[in-house]
């Protein structure tokens, strides 16, 4: 919700057939701001201060693809042991599945950078 402000499509993954459901959903917010305290349980800048480095990771788990390719994307991440060739790799990937949801991803790992 917070990066695509107050918007995210949605794919149900059911393990037990190995098949993903097709329809989007849409999240629409006319408060997303007070929703997301209310979620939180209070103050944003507090939230963040208490959570940073889980919020970080979680950030920079971000990748656009496919479901069923994210184990083979997540053991290539965890085989690079170099900052910038795992650097290098995460963008190579997402230049090879550019969408416009890449952006969810960018800004994602730009946040996760202000974090540290």
């Amino acid at each position: 919700m917070l990066l695509g402000n107050g918007k995210a499509g949605c794919r149900k993954y059911d393990k037990e057939n190995n098949q993903v459901s097709l329809p989007t959903m849409l999240a629409f917010s006319q408060n997303l701001e007070s929703e997301i305290k209310n979620f939180i349980g209070g103050d944003f800048k507090k939230f963040i201060d208490n959570n940073k480095q889980q919020i970080k990771d979680c950030f920079l788990s971000f990748s656009y693809g496919d479901i069923e390719d994210r184990k083979t994307y997540d053991d290539a991440c965890n085989a690079i042991t170099e900052a910038n060739k795992l650097k290098e790799f995460k963008a190579k990937h997402e230049n090879r599945n550019r969408t416009s949801l890449n952006t969810w991803v960018k800004t994602a790992w730009n946040m996760a950078e202000k974090l540290k």
